[in-house]
Order: C-alpha cells, then sequence, then structure tokens
C-alpha cells in the first residue's frame, strides 16, 4: 500500500511507520535529559512460547495471551512482528482484541526480522514485542538485551 506524499513521491506504509517512530524518538530524546526509567514495573524480560497443533489452534491458544497483554494499563503499543497471515486487523476483532493497542508490523523481503525486533524493543514505544522468530540459540539473549534496554518485554512464540 502507498501513500501519497507529493506528485512525484510516494511513502509505503513501511516507510510512513519508520518515520513517525524516529519522529517520535526524536521527540522524546529532545524532551528528556534525565535519565530513562522504566514506565512500568518491568525492567525488560524475554520469554519464549511453542505452541503445537494446527494453525488455527495455536491462534486459539494465542489469542487470550495477546487480550490479556492488549489491556495493560499502558500507553505504549503491543506489538506483533511478522505473525502469521492469519492475524489481521480482522482477526483481532473477531477474538475480542482491540486493534487500536495492537500494531501489527510486516517486514520486508530480505529484511532481518531479529534486528528489526531488537530496533522496536530499545525504542522502548512497545510494552511488549511479539515475534515469530526461529529457535536459534544468539536469539535469546539478543533480545533480553533489547528488551533491558527498552524497559519492556519480549514473546516470541513457536508454532508447531
Amino acid at each position: 500500500m502507498q501513500y501519497a506524499r507529493t506528485e512525484q513521491q510516494t511513502l509505503t506504509q513501511a516507510d510512513l511507520f519508520h518515520n513517525a517512530l524516529m519522529a517520535s524518538r526524536l521527540k522524546h530524546e529532545r524532551l528528556d535529559t534525565t535519565p530513562r526509567q522504566p514506565v512500568e514495573d518491568t525492567e525488560g524480560s524475554y520469554s519464549e512460547m511453542s505452541l503445537q497443533g494446527s494453525a488455527r489452534q495455536c491462534l486459539q491458544w494465542l489469542a487470550p495471551v495477546l487480550r490479556d497483554l492488549s489491556t495493560r494499563n499502558s500507553r505504549r503499543w503491543l506489538t506483533l512482528i511478522d505473525p502469521p497471515a492469519a492475524v489481521s486487523q480482522q482477526w483481532l476483532r473477531g477474538a475480542n482484541l482491540d486493534p487500536q493497542r495492537i500494531m501489527i508490523v510486516r517486514s520486508k523481503s530480505g529484511m532481518d526480522t531479529l534486528t528489526l525486533c531488537c530496533d522496536l524493543l530499545k525504542m522502548g514505544g512497545s510494552h511488549t514485542v511479539v515475534s515469530w522468530l526461529d529457535k536459534d540459540s544468539c536469539i535469546a539473549p539478543r533480545l533480553e538485551r533489547a528488551a533491558r534496554s527498552g524497559h519492556c518485554q519480549s514473546l516470541n512464540v513457536h508454532l508447531g
């Protein structure tokens, strides 16, 4: 999807998302001259969740977890990075989730999803970033460091 900016220049949805995050980050850096303190009582953590069964069953098990995360008393987002294709705004509404509190980010082909996830965690704009990354021994430490840096939580979901 593209959005018109001028007659000769257009921006994709991902570009707009990136620009909004960068503007938000710059605004906070200019206003905040004190050391950053956690917004909530979380120090930053990493968790993994492994679900077995059909894709539909796994999403049914995941929905209550996302519902609980999306109803947290926080001004920050619940961010989903590259969720299964079935997870859409329509699915969120059907699962009784508030799509206005959840941001779905889909990476472009060729993007490093782990790096994108770490960048979003470090920015601290989300209270929780949910990812669907493959199991790998280097993922957990990187996501945990990034979550601590952004004072948020990281949840990596494995669907089997």
